[in-house]
């Protein structure tokens, strides 16, 4: 699969897949987030950045569901879904990941990639001995898609490190 930046700023020109309006949360006197917005659109790699305290964890928790903003709205595909506990969100296919501090340090990077999709058939005992045909074909969709995640990337020449 190519990737173009034209087919990249298509993509754009969609419809917005998350929006925060104006969302603001205090605690106590102290306003962590003071009338946040913005829209990421489908397809965009969108970064958060800022110094210690300026409520970068603060709006993760508020668009994951684990604080509820004190004004403001937060948008997923057009609908409204401020305040919804994680689990609703989660059923939306919204959900918060945690960094992690190191990746599998004896796993090469194409292997650590491949680790990321959820629910594979492998996970189990069961189908890891019942299903092996079921997990090979998966396995062998996993590993296309992280090729083409480190294609993207231009990681593909340290995908075996």
């Amino acid at each position: 699969m190519s990737y173009t930046i034209k087919h990249a700023h298509e993509k754009l020109k969609g419809e917005p897949m998350l929006e925060v309006r104006d969302v603001v949360k205090k605690f106590g006197g102290l306003r962590a987030v003071d009338k946040c917005s913005f829209t990421i659109r489908e397809g965009s790699i969108t970064g958060l950045i800022g110094p210690n305290g300026a409520g970068k964890t603060t709006l993760f928790n508020l668009i994951a569901g684990a604080l509820k903003p004190d004004s403001g709205r937060i948008l997923l595909d057009g609908k409204d879904v401020t305040g919804l506990p994680p689990h609703e969100l989660f059923s939306k296919k919204l959900l918060r990941t945690f960094q992690i501090a190191h990746e599998f340090h004896t796993l090469s990077v194409r292997e650590n990639l491949m680790m990321v999709p959820p629910r594979q058939v492998g996970e189990s005992l069961l189908g890891a001995w019942c299903r092996r045909g079921a997990v090979r074909i998966q396995e062998e969709k996993i590993l296309e898609k992280a090729r083409e995640v480190m294609d993207f990337l231009n990681l593909g020449h340290l995908a075996h490190e």
